[in-house]
């Protein structure tokens, strides 16, 4: 596992998590220009110093590889080939010769080449920070400068490149090379690697047909302690063959000979799959997206204070009449508490929708009072009696306690989208619920937007927003009244709630692996809510 965490980190030239040291030289720069410019240098060779994949063109490379555990030394050879045109979802193969990949394993190198999939993208560029150019030395012929990568920019399978130190060698006004190095301990896919035990150098040479330059070759090394041993990961990378965007072969200096492919195995890997369509184009465009399908553990508190709209009643099963004046709405108030589990599945079918589909169990608990008026309550105390009901049983209130399960059902869709680290959602769910306790079925509504922001270390999306809720707030039952004759007699009740249809919704969701993921939610106002959701993606 070790190995292939050192070849994973190397191979992609990804190995750099590490703190930048301030080094003196020129704090001012050119009048109307930046020292990139002055020197004939595109910013773009700095993206390739932080990976390969982010040159323009398509490039073959032979690397060979050195695992060095003092006792026992392994290697590896094979092609590289990244062409962003090859095939829809496939930009990266590997190919190679059976006994050539020695210790590594076919699985480890598709594994490989699945994670580096997500620098096949055409949207990077100009990943440094303009600001932290200097000149660091200037002798007669060689001049040298410094930079560090722009933490704003970098995409967080890049995040090491906010710590990344690097330096820019001239000679005779023609760019050389770049170096990358640790100046401070930093964890490598599990691997502590200590400062200035992390060293890669990219050699770059000038097109001879169409100018500009590429990475012609590099050198890294790496060394960390595994189980009391130091090991050594050396990987040496030449770039045999060369095609700019429009795949016109692209020639420099010293290039090598090519190496033919056509009788050796070639491994490629999809990026992406079937789902979401589009999703593989817009992978390579440098959008982010999730795993397509998932299920999830579904918690959903919420508690609210409803407030009475009207009121009907009756008595002994007779018809209901309105007595909304005989009320007072002002003192009663009926607290509800609701609590739903369920699990649910989603697919995101295109990469701005997503559908779902969910079951599960709800529970309802009503607990407040009804405060019958002055007038009403004079009437029963003078004419109660002819309904069974003493003067001194009339009730000042009507309780409203009800528990209710029921087994819960339903769907809904999500539209998002987003322009760089901010995201907009729009969720509609709607949902079916079978009310055991009284045989009945209620049926509801939810409109969530918000806009989130992915903070690009961690891929943690905090989010605010809004949630509203629509449903039938009507509530009927019946208590039993006291009769000193022995008789059942019943009021019966039909009442009807203010709906709180909105309230302000926050929370956040969280990456914990590749594949699973938590998100919590809370709402404020009229409406207060915790929902909880542990998914697995796949």
């Amino acid at each position: 596992m070790k190995l292939k965490s050192a070849l994973l980190n190397t191979i992609t030239l990804l190995c750099v998590n590490c703190i930048v040291s301030t080094i003196s030289g020129q704090e001012t720069l050119p009048v109307n220009s930046n020292l990139l410019i002055e020197y004939g240098i595109s910013p773009r060779v700095l993206d390739a110093a932080l990976s390969t994949t982010l040159q323009s063109g398509s490039f073959k490379q032979k690397v060979h590889i050195i695992h060095d555990e003092g006792d026992v030394v392994k290697k590896a050879d094979f092609i590289f080939i990244y062409d962003p045109n090859y095939k829809d979802g496939i930009d990266i193969q590997i190919a190679y010769d059976k006994d050539s990949i020695g210790y590594l394993e076919r699985k480890t190198l598709l594994k490989l080449m699945q994670q580096m999939h997500s620098f096949s993208r055409k949207s990077a560029s100009n990943l440094y920070d303009e600001k932290s150019l200097k000149v660091v030395s200037i002798k007669e012929d060689e001049v040298v400068l410094s930079f560090l990568y722009d933490a704003e920019k970098l995409e967080p399978e890049l995040k090491y490149g906010k710590k990344a130190k690097g330096l820019i060698y001239i000679k005779n006004k023609e760019l050389v090379k770049v170096e990358l190095t640790n100046t401070k301990p930093v964890k490598i896919l599990g691997q502590k690697v200590v400062a200035g035990e992390y060293t890669s150098t990219i050699y770059y040479r000038r097109t001879t047909n169409n100018g500009g330059h590429i990475e012609s070759s590099s050198e890294e090394h790496l060394i960390y302690a595994r189980k009391g041993k130091s090991i050594k990961t050396t990987i040496y990378s030449e770039t045999i063959e060369y095609k700019d965007v429009n795949g016109i072969a692209v020639n420099w200096e010293e290039k090598p000979a090519t190496v033919s492919t056509e009788n050796m195995e070639i491994l490629d890997k999809s990026l992406g799959g079937a789902l979401p369509i589009f999703g593989k184009g817009a992978l390579k465009l440098g959008y982010k997206l999730p795993r397509p399908i998932g299920v999830n553990a579904f918690m959903h508190f919420q508690s609210q204070t409803l407030k009475l709209n009207d009121i009907q009643v009756g008595f002994n099963g007779g018809e209901l009449v309105d007595v909304s004046s005989l009320v007072k709405f002002d003192a009663s108030s009926v607290p509800q508490n609701s609590q739903i589990e369920s699990f649910r599945a989603d697919v995101w079918v295109f990469p701005f929708l997503n559908l779902s589909a969910m079951v599960g169990k709800g529970r309802n608990r009503l607990d407040g009072k009804i405060f019958l008026s002055d007038e009403l309550i004079d009437v029963l105390e003078r004419y109660g009696w002819l309904i069974g009901i003493d003067k001194d049983d009339v009730p000042e209130f009507i309780p409203v306690q009800t528990d209710l399960t029921s087994v819960t059902w339903g769907g809904g869709a999500t539209l998002a989208g987003g322009v760089g680290n901010f995201n907009l959602s729009l969720a509609y769910q709607i949902a079916w619920a079978k009310v055991l306790e009284v045989n009945t079925n209620k049926f509801a509504q939810v409109i969530s937007p918000s806009i989130g922001y992915r903070i690009p270390s961690n891929g943690i999306n905090i989010m605010v927003g809004a949630q509203g809720q629509f449903y039938n707030t009507l509530t009927a039952g019946s208590i039993k009244l006291p009769n000193p004759n022995g008789t059942n007699n019943s009021l019966d009740f039909a009442v009807n709630f203010k709906p709180i249809n909105w309230n302000f919704i926050v929370g956040f969701y969280a990456p914990v692996t590749d594949h699973f993921d938590i998100s919590i939610q809370s709402g404020w106002g009229g409406r207060r809510s915790l929902t909880a959701v542990v998914g697995y993606r796949f």
